[in-house]
């Protein structure tokens, strides 16, 4: 007996669909595990800060200017996010009755000899500010070394003399009341 065409039609898609469902069961299923979308690491950096302030002591006039840079040339610091922050340049220069004596520009590495090397290699040169007159000594200031957006911070006293030579030593005391601040906010971090 001869079956109509369509019929036969209909049994060969049945048999491709029965051949086709039965291979898709012997196939190994991957599991798609959810991934998290990746971090997008970003280069940040402190804005750059001018200040030029003025102190009297002794009868004369001292006027410093502190300009901090973020720069391109050093090495930038990883935090643990892995964004990546552009270290800080930070340049003082005073002047005595309109003239100047001191000119200096810092970076982290001015106070390496002094700080812990896993500690440096994730840190930035923060900020300075002026704390006070040392009568007999000269103007002191305080720098910081610092995590980026971070309260950790090495910070640093710097007395810098009539002369133009300065010495630093760890500051101890974390408690200025006075002096103008170049941190990374208005309120001296």
């Amino acid at each position: 007996m001869k079956k109509p065409l369509s019929t036969l039609l209909i049994l060969a898609c049945s048999h491709f669909l029965i051949l086709s469902f039965s291979a898709c069961g012997n196939k190994e299923q991957k599991d798609d595990a959810w991934e998290a979308p990746e971090h997008e690491v970003v280069t940040r950096q402190l804005p750059d800060l001018a200040l030029t302030d003025s102190v009297k002591n002794g009868g004369r006039t001292y006027v410093y200017t502190i300009l901090r840079t973020p720069s391109d040339s050093l090495p930038r610091v990883k935090d643990d996010m892995d964004d990546l922050y552009k270290d800080n340049t930070i340049r003082l220069t005073l002047r005595r009755d309109g003239s100047e004596y001191f000119n200096k520009t810092f970076t982290k590495a001015s106070f390496a000899q002094s700080i812990d090397k896993e500690f440096y290699s994730n840190a930035i040169l923060d900020g300075i500010r002026f704390i006070r007159v040392e009568p007999g000594q000269g103007l002191v200031f305080s720098f910081a070394v610092s995590y980026p957006d971070s309260d950790m911070s090495v910070p640093f006293l710097m007395t810098i003399a009539d002369n133009g030579s300065f010495t630093f030593v760890k500051d101890e005391n974390l408690d200025h009341e006075e002096g103008d601040s170049v941190f990374y906010d208005e309120d001296g971090v």
